[in-house]
């Protein structure tokens, strides 16, 4: 039996169904829908099966720098997380519903 982490998995897998419909998220926006949709996981778990999949060339993830007021400064440096064209998301209806419902808010 191989050493370290599996190469899969359920947490990423899911991650990439919610990239396909959502288009582009932050860690941090795909940890607060993940909890919604799928339950308890952990936003380190999110923030690492995030740069696994980069690493593995299924994520892309793009640094943006956005200007507003906050309590730190001006500006604030956002990365944003896409899908790749090595990206095989499996359409779950469940997923879809949910950010159908969000994007109508």
């Amino acid at each position: 039996m191989p050493q370290g982490r599996p190469s899969k998995s359920v947490v990423r897998d899911r991650l990439v169904e919610m990239l396909f419909i959502a288009g582009r998220l932050t860690a941090y926006e795909a940890h607060k829908h993940y909890l919604r949709l799928f339950g308890k996981a952990s936003q380190r778990n999110i923030y690492y099966q995030l740069q696994k999949g980069e690493a593995q060339g299924i994520f892309s993830k793009e640094v943006v720098v956005e200007k507003g007021e906050y309590t730190w400064g001006a500006t604030a440096q956002k990365t944003y997380y896409s899908l790749t064209s090595q990206a095989r998301p499996q359409i779950n209806k469940e997923v879809r519903d949910y950010f159908q419902e969000v994007n109508k808010k």
